[in-house]
């Protein structure tokens, strides 16, 4: 609550004007018997402390009513004071200044004089009421300030709450006139940039500012841009989000907010991390195979160099590039995973770089980020590179050697900075002889190569993956198993597995499905595995079931598409027509 003493130049003002009216002295204290005003003799007493002579202004503080003293220096009230019965006042009315129901001081009306008692004695009600009306005046004005102190403290509060944003905040009335501006803001422009009464058009170009001043024509409307802005240091990537501020009679002003792009994805990837948390333990396997991949990635996670993962499709490539990264100290920014093979070819370069607005027909108005830009200070892992197509090649190795990209339609290099993780499953080393793939690119990515053997050439890790899946099938589909059968486990071993750990988990999976008991048994096989039969030492040698299963793997690692049987028939080094007709004589299809 604001104190007296803050209003005590308004008080004075009072009192001198009460005085000169009726030609008596006033007194004004606070709750703490401190004078805040005087005239006549008490004028020099002003800011002096009224403990030793204020009893009768003690007693009104204390009880919150008027008091009229026609006797001082004889009335009870006067007892303790030293001028008791020589005392120079005639008379003294004292009121209360009461705020809120509660006395914060005490106004007195004190007579020297006889002449100045009888005019009071005889008008004692007109003046009780004069002095109470004088001391409502002075708590009106206590009022006043304590409101004007609270909103002095609410704007500087909200001041400090916008001040500790991390992004950029300002303000502008309908015509594009910038009114305020947080120190974020502040910040990212310079001094003769951003001022108040400055234009959006010293910060932003034509057609953003065109956009944002839209915004204050339909209170519904959102604006949200790319901007790049250059800054006292540098040029910075930014969101730009533009939204009205409304009142009782429409919109008044815009809001602009400017958020850093690589916080963004800092905040995305901290809100998806859970999702794409794989550790190093994740990888799972006893083999020499799979400790030694473990050993390797924790080394390997530190470094900057990229990183070429071999191996057959569902061995657990992605994994380990996103424990890779987990790792390392880029893990707290993006992991952007791109399947070369899944996007198609006329999207993929949009997708991979992004574009300027109207880069082409059918183009996102203000353009669209790329994923190599989505991943900088993070990792990006492309996935399955033998496929991508070769003018996408030349263009990766740019970004590699570079470090920067050009989005399609733009004109401006923009700075990435990106850890490469590449994957695939196919002979690299073959396609570089027929062309399929550029030579500088596949030794500018197979910096440190990894590789993850199939799952049939280390069947000691089939233990502890089945355990694995057992455990989040079980709890997945509320169920108890426990324990896989001797012929449960013979046919696993058995398996040639050309799906590797993908194929094993669905196998799992099903059996799970199947049973009600607490063990696997043959019975909760797939169809698939209770068709291959157990064979002897001497039935590896036969060259048709060799064929049959080389060409079962190589059908179902490419898909049973028409550009899958292509790629199947190229590995194999057949004629596609060839493959069609073995497909159909062991009955694959």
């Amino acid at each position: 609550m604001v104190e007296l003493m803050a209003v005590k130049d308004y008080a004075q003002q009072i009192a001198e004007a009460i005085a000169t009216v009726v030609k008596i002295d006033i007194e004004i204290a606070d709750h703490n018997l401190i004078r805040i005003a005087g005239t006549g003799k008490y004028h020099k007493g002003v800011g002096l402390s009224m403990d030793r002579q204020g009893y009768v202004y003690q007693e009104v503080l204390r009880t919150g009513h008027q008091f009229v003293i026609e006797t001082p220096g004889h009335h009870p009230l006067c007892t303790p004071c030293k001028a008791r019965g020589n005392c120079s006042e005639k008379y003294e009315v004292v009121s209360p200044i009461n705020v809120d129901g509660k006395a914060v001081g005490a106004i007195g009306l004190i007579c020297f004089t006889d002449a100045q008692a009888k005019l009071i004695e005889e008008n004692q009600h007109s003046y009780l009421i004069f002095l109470t009306k004088m001391a409502e005046t002075i708590a009106l004005k206590l009022k006043e300030q304590e409101f004007l102190a609270g909103l002095v403290s609410s704007n500087h509060y909200l001041n400090s709450i916008i001040d500790c944003l991390d992004e950029g905040l300002l303000t502008a009335d309908l015509d594009g006139n910038i009114l305020h501006f947080n120190q974020a803001a502040k910040r990212l422009f310079s001094a003769n940039l951003l001022t108040a009464r400055s234009h959006l058009n010293s910060l932003f170009t034509a057609r953003i500012v065109e956009d944002i001043l839209k915004v204050g024509k339909n209170e519904n409307e959102i604006v949200e841009r790319e901007v790049h802005v250059e800054t006292k240091k540098n040029r910075v990537q930014m969101v730009l989000c533009a939204l009205p501020i409304d009142s009782e009679e429409g919109v008044k002003s815009i809001a602009v907010i400017l958020r850093p792009f690589d916080e963004i994805n800092r905040m995305v990837n901290r809100l998806t991390l859970q999702d794409a948390g794989y550790t190093i333990q994740d990888i799972l396997g006893d083999s020499e195979t799979m400790c030694q991949i473990r050993e390797q990635a924790k080394i390997v996670a530190t470094s900057k160099s990229t990183v070429l993962i071999r191996g057959e499709s569902g061995t657990g490539k992605e994994m380990l590039a996103r424990s890779i990264h987990n790792l390392g100290p880029r893990q707290q920014g993006m992991f952007m995973a791109i399947n070369c093979t899944a996007i198609p070819e006329a999207l993929l370069e949009s997708e991979l770089f992004g574009y300027e607005d109207g880069a082409f027909t059918g183009a996102r108005k203000g353009g669209k980020i790329g994923k190599i830009e989505l991943a900088n200070k993070g990792t990006l892992f492309l996935d399955e590179i033998g496929d991508m197509p070769l003018f996408l090649q030349a263009k990766i190795l740019r970004v590699l050697q570079e470090r920067q990209i050009e989005r399609i339609g733009g004109i401006t290099p923009i700075p990435v900075d990106v850890r490469v993780i590449a994957a695939t499953h196919r002979n690299l080393e073959q396609m570089m002889v027929k062309g399929e793939f550029r030579e500088d690119l596949y030794y500018r990515i197979n910096v440190i190569p990894m590789h993850i053997k199939p799952l049939r050439d280390r069947k000691e890790d089939l233990t502890v993956l089945c355990d694995h899946f057992i455990k989040v099938y079980n709890k997945q589909l509320n169920k108890n198993v426990k324990a896989l059968s001797e012929g449960f486990r013979q046919r696993l071993r058995e398996y040639s597995w050309p799906g590797n750990v993908r194929e094993l988990q669905n196998i799992i999976e099903y059996a799970i499905n199947l049973t009600e008991g607490s063990t696997l048994t043959e019975v909760h096989l797939s169809p698939r595995l209770k068709q291959t039969s157990l064979h002897d030492d001497l039935s590896g040698f036969n060259l048709e079931a060799i064929e049959r299963e080389t060409i079962l793997r190589c059908y179902q690692t490419f898909g049973a598409g028409v550009r899958g049987k292509e790629k199947a028939a190229i590995a194999l080094g057949i004629g596609l027509a060839t493959l069609y007709r073995k497909l159909a004589r062991y009955n694959i299809e």
